[in-house]
């Protein structure tokens, strides 16, 4: 059952959402991301992976043809010790090809922005821990800077630049594949234009993602386009990571627009 939700087969856009659907019923809605991803992950009948998503696989020498995988979407994606929710991925991918086995985090996009900058979600964390010292948040947003991306080089964006969710969604990714024994994670953008998307605020996101990447690079890597993937990307891991995973981040997108553009 290559899709499952509790150890329960997802078939059909009808079970995605009764099993793993968004907290609101607006957001499952055509040409928004939660619909448009459960539709193209079920398109290939649970068999095949979205078109998109083999092309650009195909096209790093890291990977290649898919042999085997498996998937969950909402998956829980724990990256550190703290009480609370864990991260949630839209999907997590269990994946093998001729190199063996790797983790695939998929995060769905429309035109919603990556969460807020970590500049925000660290004062937000602070004035938490102001009113109860017990709050993890304000350390939470620490080990992930240092476990990601290490000390700033000259040029580098400012960790307050950077959105938050691009750092969680890359630690869930190398944490889970760390704990199930894989040298390989891949958290995927997997984009949706559509009638109901914005021009210009998918390009909000794409900067978002370019700076990401010039901080985990350095400079080396400003932007991923639509089919590409980057990496590996060499992370310092300390204090989330006790071994090295390579990480890879890449994007693809499929347009659901009328008119074609």
């Amino acid at each position: 059952m290559p899709i499952f939700k509790t150890q329960t087969e997802i078939t059909s856009l009808q079970e995605w959402e009764r099993l793993a659907g968004p907290k609101r019923p607006d957001q499952w809605d055509d040409g928004r991301s939660a619909k448009e991803a459960a539709r193209a992950w079920l398109q290939g009948g649970g068999i095949e992976l979205p078109a998109e998503v083999s092309a650009a696989l195909g096209a790093h020498p890291a990977f290649g043809a898919v042999r085997s995988w498996e998937a969950e979407p909402e998956a829980k994606l724990r990256f550190d010790k703290f009480a609370g929710e864990p991260r949630n991925s839209d999907l997590a991918v269990y994946a093998e090809d001729a190199h063996g086995p790797y983790l695939m985090a998929v995060e769905a996009k429309a035109d919603e922005p990556f969460s807020e900058t970590t500049g925000d979600t660290l004062v937000a964390a602070l004035e938490r821990y102001l009113e109860n010292e017990r709050s993890n948040g304000v350390v939470r947003v620490q080990q992930l800077s240092q476990a990601l991306l290490g000390r700033r080089q000259p040029g580098d964006p400012k960790i307050k630049e950077l959105r938050y969710q691009l750092l969680t969604a890359c630690a869930g990714a190398l944490c889970e594949a760390e704990r199930r024994g894989y040298s390989r994670a891949l958290l995927l953008i997997h984009e949706f234009r559509s009638d109901k998307t914005s021009d210009e605020n998918h390009e909000r996101n794409a900067a978002d993602l370019g700076r990401f990447l010039q901080r985990l690079s350095h400079g080396e890597i400003t932007t991923v386009g639509p089919g590409e993937i980057c990496g590996p990307f060499t992370v310092p891991g300390v204090p989330l990571l006790s071994g090295p995973v390579q990480l890879f981040v890449g994007k693809v997108s499929r347009n659901l627009r009328r008119s074609g553009t």
